[in-house]
C-alpha cells in the first residue's frame, strides 16, 4: 500500500528542504570561484572571517532574527543570501504542489543550479563549467527519469540546437566586431537550459533573456551597476590594478547575459504548462 503524504506536511518539508538548499546555494556561489572548499571550513562570516555558531545559521529565520548582520562584527549580510533561501523555498512548495514528486524534485535542482550560476556570473563574470558540464548529462537523465512531460528528443535537441545557437552567433559577432561578444559559458549555460526543459525552453530562454538582458544593460548604462558581492567586486578591482590584467577592468564594464538567461530558464521551469499554452499555443 502506498504511502500518501498529505499536502499540508509534504508542502511544509519541501519549503524547510528548499529554504537549506538556498542556504548551501549560497556557499557554493561564494566559495566556488574562490576555489574555497565548500564542505570546510565550517560557514563564517565574509567580513570578519569568524565562525557562524549553528543556530545563527539557520535559513530565513537567523537572517530575520540578526536583522541581516552578523552577531559577532555587525557587519552587513548581502540581502542574496536571504533571496536566496527565501525563493528557493517557495520554489520548492510551489514544484511539489505542481508537479509530479520526480518531476518537482528535477526542477527544482535546476532552479538551484540555475541561481547559483546567475550570482557566481553577476559577481565574477564567468559560469563555472564544473556546474553546466555535468547539468547538461543530469539534464537529459532527468529528463529519461523524472520528467517525461519534457520529451527525450527534445532535451537532446534542445541541448544540440541551445548550444549552438549561442555558439554560432558568438562567432559571427567576433568575426564581425572582432572581440568577444558570447562567452563559452553562456553557451555551455544554454546547452544544460535545452538539456533540462527541451528546445521549447530554450527558445523562450533565448527570448525572454534577450529582453530582460536588454532592459538590464540600458538600466546599468543609466544608473550604473550595484555589487551583489562587495568582497568578490573588490577581488576583480585588486586584480585590475596589475597592468596585465587590463582585461578585467573593461569585463568590470559589461553586464553578464547569463543571469538573464538564468532567470528566463528558471521562469519557464517553473510555470512549463500555462507557458506551453500562452506562449507555444500547446
Amino acid at each position: 500500500m502506498e504511502l500518501e503524504i498529505p499536502a499540508g506536511v509534504g508542502g511544509f518539508i519541501a519549503f524547510v528542504l528548499g529554504a537549506a538548499v538556498g542556504s548551501f546555494v549560497n556557499v557554493v556561489a561564494y566559495r566556488l570561484p574562490r576555489e574555497i572548499s565548500i564542505t570546510t571550513p565550517r560557514s563564517f562570516c565574509p567580513n570578519c572571517n569568524r565562525a557562524i555558531p549553528w543556530w545563527a545559521n539557520i535559513p530565513i529565520l537567523a537572517y530575520i532574527g540578526l536583522r541581516g548582520r552578523c552577531m559577532m562584527c555587525r557587519g552587513a549580510i548581502p540581502f542574496r543570501y536571504f533571496l536566496a533561501e527565501f525563493g528557493l523555498a517557495v520554489a520548492a512548495l510551489y514544484l511539489f504542489l505542481t508537479f509530479p514528486l520526480p518531476s518537482a524534485a528535477a526542477r527544482f535542482a535546476f532552479c538551484a543550479a540555475l541561481f547559483c550560476i546567475a550570482v557566481i556570473d553577476y559577481d565574477w563574470r564567468i559560469i563555472p563549467n564544473v556546474i553546466t558540464f555535468p547539468g547538461m548529462v543530469l539534464g537529459v537523465l532527468a529528463v529519461l527519469f523524472a520528467m517525461p512531460e519534457v520529451g527525450w528528443r527534445s532535451s537532446l535537441w534542445g541541448l544540440a540546437i541551445g548550444g549552438g545557437v549561442l555558439f554560432v552567433t558568438g562567432q559571427l559577432y567576433e568575426f564581425v566586431r572582432g572581440r568577444e561578444g558570447v562567452g563559452l559559458g553562456d553557451v555551455w549555460l544554454l546547452g544544460m537550459v535545452g538539456a533540462f526543459i527541451g528546445l521549447p525552453g530554450v527558445l523562450f530562454t533565448l527570448f525572454f533573456g534577450a529582453i530582460i538582458g536588454a532592459i538590464g544593460g540600458i538600466a546599468v548604462a543609466v544608473f550604473g551597476s550595484t555589487a551583489i558581492d562587495a568582497t568578490a567586486q573588490a577581488e576583480m578591482a585588486g586584480a585590475a590594478d596589475d597592468p596585465t590584467e587590463s582585461d578585467v577592468s573593461i569585463l568590470q564594464t559589461e553586464v553578464p547575459f547569463g543571469p538573464f538567461l538564468a532567470l528566463a530558464a528558471a521562469t519557464y521551469t517553473l510555470f512549463q504548462p500555462a507557458l506551453t499554452r500562452w506562449y507555444l499555443g500547446g
